[in-house]
């Protein structure tokens, strides 16, 4: 199902994922870890999409620190106000991504804390949604 979703919630909710995944203490079925796998795959391309765009805004904006690092500062009112000009409408953009939505009765009682369901709640689906 195609679901449209503003990029900036995609990295939100993938790294979501990605804490509930790499959390040992929470005790998550196989299942549901499977099919929140297969969510932060549907996010893949439009994650490396904006990492790169992010870099070479990064290098565009950013100044070299001691250790060879590139960083835009916030510090550095001019150019970070330049960066987020630039990556602003890419962080806002609005993607159609194919995925399968959770069902409710797959994530509500898994174990997984409210905090985390909140930001879960666009890739939940109602359990009256055909599969």
């Amino acid at each position: 199902m195609k679901k449209k979703i503003k990029l900036m919630e995609i990295l939100n909710i993938n790294s979501v994922i990605k804490a509930i995944i790499d959390n040992e203490r929470l005790e998550v079925s196989p299942l549901l870890k499977f099919k929140l796998l297969g969510i932060m795959k549907s996010f893949e391309p439009y994650i490396m999409n904006y990492e790169t765009v992010k870099n070479d805004a990064i290098r565009k904006y950013g100044k070299t620190d001691d250790k060879g690092n590139i960083e835009v500062s916030p510090q550095d009112d001019e150019l970070w106000k330049a960066f987020m000009e630039e990556m602003n409408p890419i962080i806002n953009s609005e993607e159609a991504v194919e995925l399968t939505p959770l069902k409710p009765e797959e994530i509500f009682n898994s174990g997984v804390p409210s905090d985390y369901l909140m930001k879960l709640y666009s890739v939940i689906g109602n359990s009256k949604e055909r599969r």
